[in-house]
């Protein structure tokens, strides 16, 4: 099984959807978001929500998350670690017994994926690969769409500069912040009128890919705002995943250790090779 560019950036979002943590059994108390939107310049719209967004230098949460393709569902529990524009760790645990099955790491210029199941890894720099060389979403922008947050393709944050990049209107009670990547991909933000990212829109219709990524229920942590729930829907070549991923709280800026070991006895396999055990090509 060979996959495309655009083809590759897709499995490995899904894999990281299907990957990043999920419910814990604890209550959670929700807050209203959306609204009626008020009149707003063009840079105070960008302003108003790059301030809402949570500020943190370490991430961690742990749950499940479930993903459907066609009539088939599975639902894991993981733990996510982020350490701010360094590096996204997620590790799928076993159901019950809570051992490790499989663990993606992404730094800015690499990927790596253990799968002790498999006894198998990957380990691939992205400045190699010639696949992903025509576009430019990054570490960064993966980042901001996990923690719901506004980017710019292949931008490691949002400037003032960037603010003429976005083509700005308002529909349905909330903001459309327009932009467009290479590869023509492009790329559409909904903002509500409490400031907070309500979805995110990345799609290319020529090369029949979509990934529609919605952020729900809100819930007040001290002073922060941020989303519980999260549903992604991916398209690609006709093929769909649903995914759903919800937690209850975020750990933020506590520490905890990064594990990037790797078995000597585990083989070396093409990024390909492993994940066309998991996606079988119709």
């Amino acid at each position: 099984m060979r996959l495309n560019g655009l083809n590759k950036i897709a499995v490995l979002l899904f894999i990281i959807s299907a990957l990043f943590a999920g419910s814990s059994c604890k209550s959670k108390k929700i807050i209203t978001t959306g609204g009626t939107l008020e009149e707003k310049s063009h840079n105070r719209i960008i302003e108003d929500a790059l301030f809402s967004e949570v500020k943190f230098k370490t991430l961690t949460t742990k749950g499940n998350v479930e993903f459907k393709a066609g009539n088939s569902s599975q639902k894991v529990p993981a733990v996510f670690k982020m350490v701010k524009d360094s590096i996204l760790q997620v590790s799928i645990r076993i159901p019950i017994l809570g051992g490790e099955a499989m663990r993606l790491t992404i730094t800015p210029d690499s990927i790596f994926m253990v799968d002790r199941m498999k006894k198998q890894y990957i380990a691939e720099r992205f400045k190699d690969s010639k696949a992903i060389a025509g576009f430019d979403f990054n570490f960064y922008n993966l980042q901001a769409l996990f923690t719901n947050k506004l980017f710019i393709p292949g931008n490691r944050e949002v400037t003032e500069k960037d603010f003429q990049k976005y083509d700005i209107s308002s529909a349905n009670d909330v903001y459309m912040l327009k932009t467009k990547g290479k590869g023509d991909l492009l790329y559409n933000f909904a903002v509500d009128a409490t400031n907070h990212v309500a979805s995110t829109l990345i799609y290319n219709e020529k090369k029949k890919i979509t990934l529609q990524w919605s952020y729900n229920d809100f819930i007040k942590d001290n002073n922060l705002v941020y989303p519980t729930n999260m549903q992604a829907k991916v398209d690609v070549a006709k093929r769909r995943v649903d995914i759903n991923i919800t937690y209850d709280k975020l750990e933020i800026d506590k520490s905890f250790s990064i594990d990037n070991s790797i078995s000597p006895k585990y083989t070396k396999v093409d990024f390909s090779d492993l994940i066309g055990t998991y996606i079988k090509k119709k």
